[in-house]
């Protein structure tokens, strides 16, 4: 009888426990990058379980995702994909076979997208080789306002239970976002050069929104040559550039070449940064600082 007793105990404890697991478990919804969990943020507030793929300091272009987390998938509800990073070009067939469930909303509808040939053109044969669609889409405030509707419509779609929240939530949010690109066309109407470096061509919509040029130091996604070095040095004279942004994933000494031929300043940047809003703002005040 004591044993039978202390049996059920257990029994009704781990019920109990199993209960409350599903009573506070949220609804999982999967992105590929840290500013898109701060997006999703912004309009859902704390209603769902946000689980990020790529982590701090790894690349979308080649980062792979471990078992743990594919199996993580097979619990989750909704992924919201970039459209065009290279994480899931290689990946999203794999991602989707964790679990048929899964929705998928592809974020990039309606955005107005740079084929990196054009980038190549633009930057005066100092841009991508090999083509293919320009996947820094949410490096620009004026994408982001597309971006954030797009979350607004999946998540209306398949939880509408919650549409007051989602309504409110995106409405201030589309306001920040609206401020955010007043201020930057304030503080980069003025400037006397318009030129700036970058070791990977992460700006080129933010570049392409507010009448900026961008030179990106590596080739076709590698280190320059010697040849391709000396046209970013003799271009940096020409045209004044006065600052290179290095993300935090790239060796740095190809960058210190040119800014010391140069005199440009080198900056350390974080495109990934999950505190999107205020890496904007950083790199409009460098800009700023370095261009007037």
């Amino acid at each position: 009888m004591k044993k039978t007793g202390i049996f059920l105990l257990m029994v009704a404890l781990f019920t109990g426990c199993v209960n409350n697991d599903r009573e506070n478990s949220k609804p999982r919804i999967a992105v590929s990058i840290l500013p898109q969990e701060y997006f999703v943020s912004k309009i859902a507030g704390d209603i769902f379980e946000i689980n990020v793929l790529i982590p701090p300091g790894a690349s979308p272009a080649t980062y792979e995702p471990t078992p743990s987390q594919l199996a993580s998938l097979s619990k989750t509800d909704l992924y919201l994909k970039l459209g065009h990073t290279g994480f899931e070009m290689a990946w999203m067939e794999k991602l989707i076979s964790a679990n048929k469930e899964m929705k998928l909303v592809d974020l990039s509808e309606g955005i107005d997208l740079i084929i990196e040939d054009v980038v190549h053109e633009r930057a005066h044969d100092h841009g991508h080789h090999h083509g293919g669609i320009d996947p820094h889409i949410w490096l620009s405030p004026k994408n982001v306002i597309i971006i954030a509707k797009n979350i607004h419509e999946a998540l209306l779609t398949y939880y509408p239970e919650h549409r007051d929240t989602f309504d409110a939530n995106l409405g201030a949010f589309l306001q920040e976002l609206d401020s955010l690109d007043q201020y930057i066309s304030g503080v980069l109407s003025n400037l006397q050069s318009h030129s700036f470096f970058t070791y990977h061509p992460s700006l080129s919509y933010y570049a392409r929104d507010y009448n900026l040029e961008q030179y990106p130091i590596e080739l076709g996604g590698k280190n320059p040559s010697s040849a391709h070095l000396k046209k970013l040095i003799d271009t940096g004279i020409e045209k004044n550039i006065k600052i290179i942004f290095l993300q935090m994933q790239f060796d740095q000494k190809n960058a210190e070449v040119l800014a010391k031929e140069t005199g440009a300043e080198i900056v350390q940047i974080n495109p990934l940064d999950i505190e999107w809003f205020d890496q904007m703002v950083f790199i409009t005040q460098k800009l700023k600082a370095n261009l007037q």
